[in-house]
């Protein structure tokens, strides 16, 4: 019956139904035409289950974290903070881009977020000063990637729960990746800059900075108090999302005072909204998880892969490469729920640490959403720049082959992703 349980999800994706849709009705199809006296009541029981999950309550609360700063004045503040740190250097405006990319990462945990605030104040001001618009939006999109990876990170949060992985552990692993991918973004921008003799800003004064430094202040907070907190033991990953929001309402009201209470049902909505989508697919994956485990899929996998090595280079070197291609149609948070339940066990009968495995996986699935010519991030910074998705297809391909470089670092040297784990969390 495995056969007709994938095909049937295949057939499904291919009709363009919904991944949700698609991963429920395969599961469907499944217990249908098994010929097993199995119940349809097994479907409710595991969607229900599978959202019932007191870490997955993270996932609004971050969403809702987000949107609060971001209405209530966050992103201009940690513009202009980035652009008086770092605007007099050669590239600093692209420079500044990646810092504040890296900045609101640490807050939204969304790479489409990152990419539609950072990019509508920082593409037109790198335009205006003289940078091509394309090098502009391709280091914007590329860099939006650490808002997945650097935490806190919805992706990270998906797989911890479906994978049984400490979220704390892999929000911790994926700072050194994501700071890698910070650092050879800027490289690669100071490089370009120098080469086209792109224009600097004035320096500014230490007062000017430390007065930008102040009003960023509350912002440049929130992931001290997120990983603080955890790393203390004072709360739980899901309990800091919750500190957090109240933490985002308070400096947006008060400290900012750009939060309007006319505004909060819009900010409520669309949080909501966005929390929704991932809920119910996550929902809707664990019929297709309890299939794959009854299935036996994972050792299935395991035994094909053993045919071709059982070393656990290798194996990392297909899974890479299956999940550069599965991420390029599929959004991060569908591809995980399809293979962490494979993967997860995978790696663990192969020896590989969890964490390391996680975020690998998690690493590479986000590449997708600047992967041409689907990619979601790809979708929005060419919604509020006007550009062409070839135009900037073509432009993304640099600074992606650095994001591509990342991967196999932490890939091939785990300690990038576990040392900080290992240390902190014993």
């Amino acid at each position: 019956m495995t056969w007709l349980f994938v095909a049937s999800f295949v057939i499904l994706l291919s009709l363009g139904i919904p991944i949700a849709i698609g991963l429920s009705g395969s599961a469907l199809t499944y217990i249908l035409l098994s010929g097993e006296d199995i119940s349809l009541t097994i479907l409710t029981q595991t969607a229900f289950a599978g959202m019932a999950s007191f870490p997955l309550l993270a996932i609004p609360l971050f969403m809702l974290a987000g949107n609060l700063m971001n209405e209530g004045g966050l992103t201009q503040d940690l513009v202009r903070f980035a652009r008086l740190l770092l605007g007099h250097i050669s590239g600093g405006l692209g420079l500044a881009t990646i810092l504040a990319s890296a900045i609101f990462a640490a807050i939204s945990g969304a790479a489409v977020a990152t990419a539609v605030a950072i990019g509508m104040v920082m593409i037109p001001a790198m335009k205006q000063a003289g940078y091509e618009e394309d090098v502009s939006a391709a280091v914007t999109a590329t860099a939006s990637c650490m808002g997945p990876i650097i935490p806190p990170s919805i992706p990270f949060i998906v797989y911890g729960v479906i994978a049984n992985v400490s979220i704390g552990a892999l929000f911790l692993g994926g700072v050194a990746p994501g700071a890698l991918l910070g650092i050879g973004l800027m490289v690669y921008m100071w490089y370009i800059a120098r080469k086209r003799k792109y224009p600097v800003e004035k320096q500014a004064s230490f007062k000017e900075v430390v007065v930008g430094a102040w009003q960023a202040l509350p912002a440049l907070l929130m992931p001290v108090i997120i990983m603080g907190g955890i790393l203390s033991g004072v709360f739980t990953p899901t309990e800091a999302a919750g500190v957090v929001t109240v933490y985002a309402f308070v400096v947006g009201v008060f400290f900012y005072r750009r939060l309007k209470w006319k505004r909060l049902p819009t900010v409520l909505l669309n949080a909501g909204l966005e929390s929704a989508m991932i809920m119910l697919l996550l929902g809707l994956s664990e019929p297709f998880s309890w299939v794959v485990a009854v299935e036996q899929l994972p050792q299935m996998m395991i035994e094909a892969i053993r045919q071709v090595s059982d070393s656990p280079w290798v194996v990392l070197l297909l899974v890479n490469l299956a999940l550069i291609l599965v991420g390029i149609p599929i959004e991060t948070a569908p591809a995980l729920v399809i293979v962490a339940p494979v993967l997860a066990p995978m790696a663990a009968k192969m020896g590989i640490d969890p964490v390391h495995m996680g975020v690998v996986v998690c690493f590479n699935l986000v590449l997708g959403l600047v992967t041409p010519p689907v990619g979601a991030v790809l979708f929005a910074v060419c919604g509020i720049t006007g550009m062409s998705l070839e135009k900037l297809s073509r432009a993304i391909w640099a600074p992606f082959w650095i994001a591509i470089v990342v991967l196999v670092l932490i890939t091939y040297i785990p300690a990038l992703s576990t040392f900080l784990p290992n240390l902190l969390m014993k």
